[in-house]
Order: C-alpha cells, then structure tokens, then sequence
C-alpha cells in the first residue's frame, strides 16, 4: 500500500480563489478517476506564515496508480494552477510505503 502525499503552500491573496478550485474542480476530478477517500488537510503551525499549507493524500495500491495519478490527475492540476496562480501557490509530491510493524 502506498500513499501519495502532495503538499501546497499558497499565498495569502490568492488563497480563497485557491481553495474554492480544490474544492469544486480538483477534488472531484480525484474521485471520478477512482480515488474514492482523499484526505485533504491544513497544516496547522504555531508561528505566523505568508502563506497557508496544505496536504493531500491518497492511497493507491500499486506503482500503476502513482504513475497514473502522476501522469493524469497532478498534470491537469498544474496545467490549471500554473496559468492561474503562477508562483503563488507551490506544491511538491512525496510517494510513501506503508510499513507494517
């Protein structure tokens, strides 16, 4: 089992703008490309920031997915987002494996 963790760091003016394109046109875009249950969160910290961070994490079951999510989803995502908020809102991806102790 793996888990695809992208991280968003958005600047505070284009923030709502932001958030309301993940709401209605990237999160749904993630469920009816068959990933049912992402989790989407606020990194929450106790020093001030210029700007407002994200999480988004989805398991997959294999490397095709990754691939998949990487090539489809987080394509179409940056070809939306880059256009719209140029260097104001940043994001990285981490693929991570689940290890069973």
């Amino acid at each position: 089992m793996y888990i695809l963790n992208t991280s968003f760091m958005v600047e505070h003016d284009v923030h709502e703008l932001w958030l309301d394109m993940m709401k209605n046109r990237v999160m749904p875009y993630i469920a009816s490309r068959g990933f049912p249950e992402p989790t989407f969160t606020k990194v929450i910290s106790n020093e001030k920031q210029g700007h407002h961070t994200y999480s988004l994490q989805v398991n997959m079951d294999d490397l095709g997915q990754y691939n998949g999510f990487m090539e489809e989803i987080l394509s179409e995502y940056a070809s939306i987002c880059g256009p719209t908020f140029g260097e104001k809102a940043l994001y990285f991806t981490s693929l991570l494996k689940k290890v069973v102790l």
